[in-house]
């Protein structure tokens, strides 16, 4: 029984072979065909399409154009707060008193210290008027008077410097009462009574009173040139719409939301409006970049770069096109830096590498 199976298997090979040969297809590359190892891997397309829409709209507040962060001069315990958060102010208007008695104290005692020093100068002066006269008639020596000119010039300068001492004890002692450098309005309380602070600290967020502008949060691939014109609404309006200009975009991003604080001067009636209110910027196409849609699998961020593969359809391979996100969905990601209409691998983007060849599905299907 065995010896027929080998006998039928030495028959069946060179009858394989023999089919391949009739064919006219070597034995070799007909075995290299067959593995599909070998063959370029199949890949699922996409078309890249356009975002619709002409704009886009960026959520902020309404905020002052200056911004005073106030604080005592002096050290000290704060003892009464006169405003509250929302009070509109005048400039020179107390806002906060701290514990002045350790100040006043040191007051009287610079007051003192001039005294004693002007008692030392008449002394002194009186001295040096006396040696001067002993002087003359021959009585002292003319040492003797230089030595009392000495100490009465040592005298007049030891009464400056208290004078001068004393006039910074009295300044210290008024900066005991924080008040308003300008007109405005109170948008933060930092301190309370009873709570020590040191000088320089911020306890009172003074908005000051002018213009309004909104303030909103761009991402990075949006930088509108300053003085550029974009559309305001305020919460509430029933969708009217101001005039903004771009006054301010700040050149460093923030260090946890990485976008860039931009401020626009509101026109019209959004130019009242309350601090803090809510606002919506709204640019057009041609302040931002134009933005495409993929499908969320064709984007591949390897922890260096974000891109996508491209398909170039004349030669069957891809390439590695950096692109920057600019917002993902549950099953898209919407992006910039890519043209509108391309072909991009949606699925198995992590396997190819640049310049690989490939088959889409569609071929494959063919074939």
């Amino acid at each position: 029984m065995m010896r027929g199976f080998a006998v039928l298997a030495g028959i069946s090979i060179p009858v394989g072979v023999a089919a391949f040969v009739a064919l006219g297809i070597p034995a070799q590359e007909a075995s290299a065909v067959s593995d599909p190892r070998l063959e370029p891997p199949i890949v699922n397309l996409a078309r890249v399409a356009r975002v619709s829409g002409s704009e886009r709209g960026f959520t902020g507040t309404i905020g002052a154009r200056v911004e005073s962060n106030l604080g005592f001069r002096v050290a000290g315990k704060i003892v009464e707060r006169l405003v509250n958060v929302g009070e509109q102010v005048k400039a020179g208007q107390p806002l906060m008193r701290i514990d002045e008695t350790d100040l006043r104290l040191a007051l009287t005692a610079k007051r003192n210290a001039v005294a004693a020093a002007r008692a030392t100068v008449v002394q002194a002066d009186a001295d040096e008027r006396r040696y001067a006269n002993l002087v003359n008639d021959g009585w002292t020596p003319k040492q003797r008077y230089e030595q009392a000119k000495a100490a009465s010039d040592t005298a007049n300068a030891q009464l400056a410097a208290a004078e001068a001492e004393a006039k910074v004890a009295e300044n210290q002692a008024a900066y005991s009462v924080l008040v308003a450098d300008a007109d405005g309005t109170v948008v933060q309380t930092l301190g309370e009574p009873g709570q020590v602070v040191s000088a320089g600290q911020t306890v009172v967020r003074l908005a000051q009173a002018g213009a309004r502008e909104a303030v909103v949060a761009l991402p990075e691939t949006i930088r509108p040139a300053i003085g550029s014109v974009a559309e305001a609404s305020l919460y509430g309006s029933d969708g009217e719409r101001y005039a903004a200009h771009l006054r301010q975009l700040s050149d460093s991003a923030d260090a946890q939301t990485r976008t860039y604080e931009a401020r626009y001067v509101l026109d019209g009636e959004a130019a009242t409006a309350p601090l803090g209110a809510t606002v919506t910027i709204r640019l057009t196409s041609e302040e931002t970049q134009p933005e495409v849609e993929v499908p969320l699998g064709a984007v591949l961020d390897d922890g260096r770069k974000t891109g996508v593969w491209v398909f170039d359809s004349g030669i069957s391979t891809v390439h590695f096109q950096p692109i920057k996100l600019v917002r993902v969905t549950s099953e898209s990601a919407v992006i910039s830096g890519l043209s509108s209409g391309a072909s991009v691998v949606s699925l198995g983007a992590h396997l190819l590498q640049d310049g690989t060849r490939v088959r889409t599905a569609s071929e494959s299907r063919g074939n």
